[in-house]
């Protein structure tokens, strides 16, 4: 049973080991980036530990109350806590509810899972409290903390949790799961590609046919963007200044850039969703690939939009044609 998954296996596995074995830890981190399942597993192991009648250990049934009303996240034994809609991360009055919450008996007569969406945008506060729940686990209770780097999550609670670190999934397995469930072989490579590892992401651009033109339009962009003369730039940053998608459209700048760096080092042969690579020598690239990590790192500080694009615009480098399809001697070109 791979609970749902595309990639990953090795969790799953892991996972329903220590199910068996009963041999599964207090607290959990997973982490990886958007999109690569994080939320998912953590549902999945969620069910799988509140499960009424598991068919085998470390598997659930898919037809009890509990795997009935877990997906849903409305078992009374399922805490999930994530960022309210008016804060940036999970506040100590949640964490301080949710051990309120432990604290008192199950409703099931069970276990008890308890999900923290993102801990690592929680408040220094929420972190700081949370410490005391992950030192002083409640009986039968499981805590699963997700978040995308380990590195982004405070030591104190990332050593307390055993660290599930999801890993991008390879072009060929996510379009095959996504032809499997119903697309065409085209159209599940296509959303592979763009989803540059995160299966996720892949399947909400097959269930978003919107967010999948968006993120095609985004690569085209690119291209057009390196190409254009410094005044062209200036009027881009000013029509994209007030561009709620902004972060985004840079989101995908960045994965196909990191996708031509990765080209260049190593030889031609890899699928590409965009000519982005062809575009730029391998200087170039990780020049591009820089500016467009700062500004989003800048936007995400809440920088005043309209400098920050037009900032970017300064720094991206304007391709050189000749060299750009040269593989450097160091990655091995003869």
């Amino acid at each position: 049973m791979d609970w749902g998954l595309i990639g990953n296996a090795w969790a799953v596995d892991l996972l329903r080991r220590q199910l068996a074995r009963r041999t599964t830890h207090h607290a959990y981190l997973i982490t990886g980036p958007e999109g690569a399942g994080r939320g998912r597993l953590a549902l999945a192991f969620a069910q799988a530990i509140l499960c009424e009648n598991p068919p085998h250990p470390g598997d659930w049934c898919g037809v009890c109350r509990a795997c009935a009303l877990v997906p849903g996240r409305t078992h009374p034994d399922l805490h999930w806590v994530e960022r309210p809609e008016d804060k940036q991360g999970i506040t100590i009055e949640q964490v301080r509810e949710l051990q309120r919450q432990l604290s008192l008996s199950s409703l099931a007569g069970g276990g008890r899972v308890a999900v923290l969406v993102e801990v690592d945008k929680a408040s220094e506060g929420a972190a700081n409290a949370l410490l005391k729940t992950l030192e002083e686990p409640a009986p039968r209770v499981v805590l699963l903390l997700t978040a995308s780097d380990v590195e982004e999550v405070p030591p104190t609670v990332a050593s307390r949790c055993e660290v599930l670190a999801l890993r991008p999934v390879p072009l060929a397995e996510i379009a095959a799961a996504i032809e499997a469930r119903g697309e065409s072989a085209a159209g599940a490579r296509q959303v592979a590609r763009l989803a540059s590892g995160r299966p996720e992401l892949a399947l909400r651009m097959v269930a978003d046919p919107a967010l999948r033109s968006r993120r095609l339009t985004y690569g085209t962009e690119l291209g057009e963007a390196l190409e254009l003369g410094l005044a062209a730039r200036f009027a881009l940053a000013e029509q994209w200044k007030e561009d709620e998608h902004l972060e985004e459209r840079l989101t995908i700048w960045l994965i196909l850039l990191g996708d031509a760096v990765r080209g260049k080092v190593e030889g031609p042969g890899g699928e590409r969703p965009t000519d982005v690579p062809s575009l730029l020598d391998l200087a170039q690239a990780r020049r591009a690939l820089d500016a467009t990590l700062h500004t989003l790192e800048a936007l995400r500080r809440n920088a005043n939009p309209r400098l920050a694009v037009e900032t970017l615009m300064l720094d991206l480098p304007t391709p050189r044609r000749g060299a750009a399809n040269a593989v450097p001697r160091a990655a091995g070109a003869s």
